[in-house]
């Protein structure tokens, strides 16, 4: 999972929460950007945090653990087990035959 911009979005939502508060209470310009400062650092550490709490759960695609916790290398093909076999498709298989009589 990409969580690269999680701590971005949640700046940007806490900042314009506070805003529209802030604005819709009547403070003053100087305190309404002081509280904004002050949503944005706070927030950013909080987006930080979930981060670090998001890509601590996060599974690489090239490993998988099975149920006793052992690392499974990835394998190739299918997980069918059918040998990764592709049949091409202008080859018509035996199903599609229509029937000989």
């Amino acid at each position: 999972m990409n969580t690269k911009k999680v701590p971005l979005f949640v700046m940007l939502l806490a900042g314009a929460v506070a805003c529209i508060v802030t604005y819709l209470d009547h403070y003053s310009l100087h305190d309404m950007l002081v509280v904004l400062l002050i949503v944005l650092i706070l927030f950013l550490i909080i987006g930080l945090v979930i981060k670090k709490v998001f890509d601590k759960f996060e599974i690489s695609d090239d490993k998988r653990v099975d149920d006793e916790g052992e690392v499974l290398e990835k394998q190739d093909g299918d997980a069918e087990g059918d040998g990764g076999e592709e049949i091409p498709e202008n080859v018509i298989t035996e199903e599609e035959q229509p029937l000989q009589q």
